[in-house]
């Protein structure tokens, strides 16, 4: 875990409100994922199984290892443990609440599932915001039909003892080969999956707000002028003038 404040509810509604592109793009600019020392900020191959479900959340972290006779024997027996009935992932979902989202690393075993409708379901229960996992998702429709936001690799038929063992939570992971720290904001739309550092999580939602009233100037004078946005876009001084006086113009009208 890090020092870093916990991002709070407000800051949460405000990323909400934005889109994993817009998010995208504001990383970027900012040079995350283009800098040396800098990973990637979108998850490959993690797509949402509920199109129109958006979701956003703090990140609460579980992590898979290859399964093997001595893990299954070590995890079944660990002081917290009661056989293979109170794994790590049982133990993650009790820590789950309003506005976490449970990230799993699945090492990207897409074929693999991570759970299906009774884990999910109990994880939903405590009133989580949803699932994200670069594995997979059993009794999918089952799971979708519950209500809630649910990104995957895909969707199978196997369960995950044989191939793949929850082993550890709350700790750094990867998922869809982006690093996941607990507390970070994770927002997921049809576009795909993205995750700001909590660090990052207030400024992004400033930052967001005005980037994508920006974009409705644009869209806004493009059909009003019946001209093409190709001066304004991608942004520059032109553009923020532009919006700055349709914005001013604005306020004169509502005074």
């Amino acid at each position: 875990m890090t020092d870093t404040p916990r991002v709070s509810d407000e800051v949460l509604a405000e990323i909400g409100k934005l889109s994993a592109a817009t998010v995208y793009y504001l990383l970027h600019m900012r040079g995350v994922g283009r800098k040396y020392g800098s990973g990637p900020i979108a998850m490959k191959g993690v797509a949402s199984l509920a199109p129109g479900r958006k979701l956003v959340g703090r990140a609460v972290t579980l992590r898979y290892l290859p399964s093997r006779e001595d893990l299954q024997r070590e995890i079944a027996t660990s002081a917290s443990a009661d056989g293979m009935n109170v794994t790590p992932r049982w133990r993650v979902i009790e820590t789950c609440g309003p506005g976490d989202v449970l990230v799993s690393d699945a090492m990207g075993q897409s074929d693999i599932s991570t759970g299906g409708e009774i884990v999910y379901g109990r994880l939903f229960q405590r009133g989580a915001a949803g699932i994200v996992t670069d594995g997979a998702i059993r009794d999918a429709q089952s799971t979708i039909d519950l209500g809630w936001p649910v990104f995957a690799g895909g969707r199978a038929t196997m369960v995950g003892e044989t191939r793949i063992l929850p082993y550890e939570y709350n700790c750094p992971i990867q998922c869809g080969g982006v690093l996941v720290r607990p507390g970070d904001v994770v927002l997921g739309d049809d576009d795909g999956v993205v995750v700001i550092a909590a660090a990052f999580a207030e400024e992004i939602a400033r930052a967001g707000r005005e980037h994508e009233a920006i974009e409705q100037s644009i869209l806004a004078n493009m059909l009003e002028e019946n001209a093409s946005p190709s001066r304004f876009y991608p942004f520059n001084e032109s553009t923020f003038a532009m919006h700055e006086a349709r914005r001013a113009r604005s306020q004169g009208a509502e005074g």
